[in-house]
């Protein structure tokens, strides 16, 4: 049984025909109303933000968390009861509270946090060049392609992001604001580096596993596509509005969701590993479409590895515990047949198409 939380979204409605076509587990999508879809997906009526919202989840269910309405207390329910929750969320404080909520309260059943393209994806490519010898710091660059509307839930987080401070941790630890680091990436081979301004992600399970001694610093970044649009939010956190445009998320949500689409469709990540020279050791390229269908394959592959192992881990994890680089990277292919997938590394571990 799989219980989608948030489902009725854009990667929720991707996810739900990707369970139809490569699974035939039955799918239960959260919702405050009620009413069948068919014999393999029914709508389960929830009120997630109630007291008592996990006590309508199916005992020993994976609940694929999709919005963070939901109380971290639930997922603690869900793991606690036997069942394995499944977070995609990218806020770092959201993530840290479901972490520390399930390592609290226990159970036999499974917490995985960072499932998604980024973090998740984005998590799996940090944590391979981490291994990287004299690695001693990890910058991710994103990009999203403007191409289509991605949902009013994601464009709500986006823009709520940019308000939001957040820790960047290394040997030293310090709160900067969005757009107060910026840096440039290669996305695309052969092509001119471009913009990208530093934003607060969840990290969890990057660093940190392998007996480092000394602390690496992590720092995530965003670019947008056309890179216009990256200049024009640059400009604005410059100002300093990025709290006014948070503030007002949900009014800037509905104007921009009636304007076309710019840019092109398409999802890029690329990570460094860095010395301590800040020198490049290796690095990690992802060119791909869609991230609405990267994010649901990412987690459909997630799903399928937490349930796979006749001993599955159990307590509070992060999705480098699940799946390796190279599996995702499988998966991705297996699961979007049709879609441009592009992937090369270079450095510590040799290039690699």
């Amino acid at each position: 049984m799989i219980v989608l939380i948030g489902g009725t979204g854009d990667v929720g409605e991707r996810l739900v025909s990707l369970l139809l076509d490569h699974t035939a587990a039955s799918v239960l999508v959260a919702s405050r109303r009620s009413g069948a879809r068919d014999d393999q997906v029914k709508t389960l009526r929830l009120d997630i933000a109630a007291v008592d919202a996990a006590v309508g989840i199916p005992l020993g269910a994976t609940v694929v968390n999709l919005t963070e309405a939901t109380p971290p207390s639930v997922a603690a329910d869900v793991v606690r009861a036997g069942g394995s929750f499944l977070e995609t969320s990218a806020s770092p404080d959201y993530v840290q509270a479901v972490s520390r909520e399930v390592a609290t309260t226990g159970g036999p059943g499974t917490g995985v946090v960072c499932v998604g393209a980024a973090p998740g994806l984005s998590t799996l490519m940090a944590a391979d060049a981490a291994r990287t010898e004299g690695c001693a710091s990890i910058d991710i660059g994103l990009e999203l392609g403007m191409g289509r509307h991605y949902g009013s839930a994601a464009m709500k987080w986006s823009i709520g992001a940019l308000g939001d401070q957040y820790q960047v941790s290394g040997v030293t630890s310090s709160t900067v604001r969005p757009g107060d680091l910026r840096r440039r990436f290669t996305f695309e081979r052969g092509r001119r580096s471009r913009k990208a301004l530093g934003l607060g992600f969840a990290q969890q399970g990057i660093v940190g596993q392998s007996g480092r001694r000394s602390p690496v610093r992590v720092r995530t970044f965003l670019a947008l596509h056309p890179p216009f649009a990256t200049h024009l939010t640059g400009l604005l956190l410059r100002l300093g509005l990025g709290p006014t445009l948070a503030r007002h998320k949900r009014g800037l949500t509905r104007i921009l969701m009636r304007l076309p689409p710019p840019g092109r469709v398409g999802t890029q990540i690329a990570v460094e590993a860095q010395g301590p020279d800040g020198g490049v050791l290796a690095a990690r390229h992802l060119a791909a479409g869609d991230q609405a269908e990267v994010t649901a394959a990412m987690i459909l592959a997630a799903i399928r590895a937490v349930n796979a192992g006749e001993k599955p881990l159990r307590g509070s994890t992060t999705i480098v515990d699940h799946l390796t680089l190279t599996e995702a990277f499988d998966a991705l292919r297996r699961f979007l047949p049709d879609m441009p997938i592009e992937t090369w590394s270079s450095g510590a571990a040799g290039d690699r198409a």
